[in-house]
């Protein structure tokens, strides 16, 4: 049903007052997706550009932005009249709740879908990013979905238009006005000034600062104006985040140049800076900004609910540690919004459908005799949603990147379990573990010659592919996730009970010969691990660049046949430890090493040859397979055919720790690609495979 001429002039004098009163709504258009399409042009044909169109669309105008919904991160630092998103494209949750922060003062968001009844059951290209093959996805359900339409039904401010319906009424909006006055200083409103004349303040008395607010509060224009003040006022400045895309506006708001650098790279390179401003803090993992805060005067600026990160996490754990670095630090949180009304009804919104403000309930003293720990299925957080905002705040404690993509993973992925362990009623405790592993043998064998790469099955691909464990495939893991005990329930051994737990009823549930875990390796979290009889398996030789730490991978035997394996595992572990150390080793490793609780290197040569010969004829990596290619050619006749220099780049190539690009550029090879190959050409000869050397 197309609109009546009389409904779109209703719509376009609704639309001049949600401008006057500056407010924001959503309109649902429910059907087809070319019925959806069709209105969607109609309704915003009278509009004034930039329009951004997310998804799949038809012909626009010139003055419409069209991008794929997982290019949404394009849009950010821009604003825009009106905005479209096709969810027949995938209801993608960083998407929407990135893009609604988008949208400008009186503007609406249209959100395209199939009939509400049907779309919790409708294929969304989304759930393709939480299972392992895409195929999968097509037998899903969607509790998130269900819980996602619910929410739009109850909301009063949520107009629905359902295809073959009338256009539905429009929603009464606030008498009070909204203008924006921008004073002399760039600001605008008293809020915003009063955190400008801090930042100025902390910044020529070298205090640190924390600056929080909600998206659209001006929190990230400020720093750009406080920066341009500083740098006339004399003083160097630096500006961090955790992309280069995360501080635009900043940028935007700075009238001179603002030179950006990484945080890992600041940390490396220690460059010389009197205030260092860091955008989107709570993104940057918490041992990465005591570092900062350790070398320079900071300004922290963050988003406190956001797609980049969340600032729950940021707020109990960082903010605490800076205190007693500097316990004279000043916080700044800006509440008005800046760039709509305050009775704008789509923020509440999109907070309210992503989970944005969850956050867990405080215990009331703990009594270990009123603790009981048990499984808490998608279905039942659906059903209760109070419980679900709590578990999902207890959640975001454990990471300092969850996003909204992670409420749908929770809800949505399958073969994904939770333990929660209550005080009564509240949960203090969470570990959230996902299904990995027991792949068939063609996908198993593609993974380990470095061909093949499936979604998810994080521990069983890399402990085959860079641990050289020629079985791990074949075994079935549950990967925590996430573990997490409530900030003022911790250093009582709830963790550690919680693992126990699992340790006894996981078996019982489920076929699991491991669980497993992937961390940040820092001295406090690889004791608790330890204590907790988890065993290395797998040491990553560089820091990650955003955690500052090096990766390690630990598991825990369920069943006998685990049990039976891992002493093997860890043989081979040790050995190309005991390699790496004789070899080329990072000193900042040792510290790590000499924690680690490792049995007697044990390697298997015949192990070793098989890396050997796949690394020659198939794609494993040069650096990972470096001790074990060592072995075997120290362990074989020089093949005839070698000449000094063939042995000689050999050598350098395969001592365990040795950078390829340097073996490169010392023996005139055009780069890492060509050193590798230049590798798998030399150690073919130690074959008898002639026709394929």
């Amino acid at each position: 049903m197309k609109m009546a001429l009389d409904c779109l002039t209703e719509w376009h004098s609704w639309r001049a007052q949600l401008q006057h009163k500056g407010e924001r709504r959503l309109l649902v258009l429910a059907g087809s997706q070319a019925w959806a399409m069709a209105q969607a042009q109609i309704l915003t044909d009278d509009l004034q550009a930039p329009i951004l169109w997310l998804g799949e669309h038809p012909s626009l105008r010139p003055t419409t932005t069209a991008l794929a919904i997982n290019k949404f991160k394009a849009a950010l630092g821009q604003e825009y009249n009106g905005l479209i998103f096709n969810a027949f494209s995938g209801l993608h949750p960083d998407a929407l709740g990135a893009t609604a922060g988008t949208l400008k003062a009186g503007g609406v968001m249209l959100l395209l879908c199939p009939p509400l009844t049907q779309w919790p059951d409708y294929a969304d290209p989304d759930l393709t990013r939480y299972v392992a093959q895409a195929e999968q996805a097509l037998a899903l359900n969607s509790p998130f979905l269900q819980r996602f339409v619910r929410e739009l039904q109850h909301n009063k401010q949520v107009i629905i238009w359902h295809q073959g319906a009338a256009f539905p009424p429009l929603p009464c909006l606030s008498a009070q006005p909204w203008q924006p006055q921008v004073d002399r200083k760039g600001c605008l409103n008293g809020q915003q000034r009063h955190a400008l004349a801090t930042m100025l303040h902390c910044a020529r008395t070298r205090t640190p600062m924390v600056l929080t607010a909600d998206r659209g509060r001006g929190k990230s224009s400020l720093l750009g104006l406080a920066a341009q003040r500083l740098m006339q006022s004399g003083l160097t400045l630096l500006l961090s985040a955790p992309n280069q895309e995360a501080p635009s506006q900043a940028i935007k708001h700075c009238a001179s140049p603002l030179p950006f650098m990484a945080p890992d790279a600041i940390l490396a390179e220690q460059p010389k800076a009197d205030i260092l401003l860091i955008d989107e803090a709570a993104a940057i993992p918490v041992p990465m900004l005591l570092a900062l805060a350790q070398g320079y005067c900071c300004i922290f600026a963050s988003t406190e609910h956001g797609y980049e990160g969340t600032g729950l996490g940021f707020q109990l754990k960082f903010q605490p540690k800076l205190n007693e670095l500097s316990p004279h630090w000043r916080k700044v949180h800006l509440q008005t919004p800046a760039r709509w009304s305050a009775q704008d009804s789509l923020e509440p919104l999109i907070f309210n459908l992503l989970a944005l403000n969850a956050e867990p309930q405080s215990p009331v003293g703990i009594k270990k005799a009123a603790l009981h720990t048990r499984w808490i299925t998608p279905a039942t957080l659906v059903d209760n949603d109070p419980l679900l905002q709590q578990l999902f705040g207890l959640l975001t404690l454990a990471h300092y990147q969850t996003r909204p993509s992670d409420l749908r993973h929770l809800l949505d992925a399958p073969k994904v379990l939770l333990a929660v362990t209550f005080q009564g009623e509240t949960p203090i405790a969470v570990a959230l573990l996902g299904a990995e592993g027991a792949l068939p043998p063609p996908l198993s064998q593609g993974i380990w010659r470095g061909q093949r790469r499936p979604r998810g099955h994080l521990l069983p691909q890399s402990l085959a592919f860079h641990g050289g464990l020629a079985t791990a495939t074949q075994y079935t893991y549950y990967r925590i996730m996430r573990i997490v005990v409530h900030p003022h329930c911790q250093q009582q051994g709830l963790g550690s009970q919680l693992l126990a737990w699992l340790q006894q009823h996981l078996p019982q549930k489920v076929h699991c010969d491991f669980i497993g875990t992937s961390f940040g390796a820092s001295p406090s979290l690889l004791s608790f691990w330890q204590d907790n009889h988890f065993n290395a398996l797998r040491l990553g030789q560089n820091r990650d660049g955003v955690s500052g730490l090096h990766a390690i991978m630990m598991l825990r035997p369920c069943s006998i046949a685990a049990q039976q394996v891992l002493p093997l595992w860890q043989g081979q572990f040790s050995a190309n430890l005991q390699a790496y150390r004789q070899g080329i080793w990072p000193k900042d490793l040792t510290a790590i090493y000499q924690q680690l609780s490792l049995v007697p290197a044990a390697h298997s040569a015949k192990l070793d040859s098989l890396i050997a010969h796949d690394f020659a004829f198939f794609h494993r990596d040069l650096v990972c397979d470096q001790p074990a290619l060592l072995r075997f050619v120290q362990s074989q006749a020089r093949p005839d055919t070698l000449t000094i220099k063939q042995q000689e780049i050999l050598a350098a190539l395969i001592t365990p720790g040795a950078s390829p690009r340097l073996v490169a550029a010392q023996y005139s090879l055009s780069g890492y690609k060509a050193a590798t190959q230049q590798a798998r050409n030399i150690i073919k000869h130690f074959f008898k495979a002639s026709s394929e050397s």
